[in-house]
């Protein structure tokens, strides 16, 4: 077997790693390590035996379109493998009454992971979150208030 085969624990700098080989900007925070996109803020943790992807979408929508976010969210989690669409009420932040939508996807690490398995995991999980947050701009337009980068060639 092969260094990118060999099952190894797996931790914050194993994820950095993954990270730095596909040259994304990340910080490692302790045991998070935090990424991002300009719709979305994502944080990879190890919680028990589990490495976890959060990822927080950027746009806002009001509370009262709650309907229209359970279904949204509801089609998505039906329709795709991973990752996880919820939806929470923004009660404790500014603005008041809007709603938040965050992803997730977990993989179980007990017995660690090979440098294969981490790579295909993160990129994968960067993959579909970003295809789940476009679903969400294409479904609540109203809600995208940031600008894509691009290039201008």
């Amino acid at each position: 077997m092969g260094v990118e085969t060999d099952v190894v624990p797996v931790d914050a700098a194993a994820v950095a790693r993954v990270l730095a080989e596909e040259r994304l900007e990340h910080r490692v925070e302790g045991e998070v390590v935090r990424t991002g996109f300009a719709n979305a803020a994502i944080a990879f943790a190890i919680d028990q035996d589990y490495l976890v992807c959060e990822a927080l979408w950027r746009g806002v929508i009001p509370a009262a379109d709650v309907g229209q976010v359970l279904y949204a969210c509801n089609e998505y989690n039906q329709s795709a493998f991973a990752p996880t669409l919820k939806f929470f009420d923004h009660a404790d932040q500014q603005p008041a009454s809007t709603l938040g939508i965050s992803a997730s996807r977990v993989l179980d690490v007990t017995c660690g992971a090979s440098v294969n398995q981490l790579g295909a995991f993160v990129v994968s999980t960067l993959d579909a979150i970003l295809s789940a947050f476009d679903y969400l701009a294409a479904t609540f337009p109203a809600a995208v208030t940031w600008q894509e980068p691009h290039d201008e060639h």
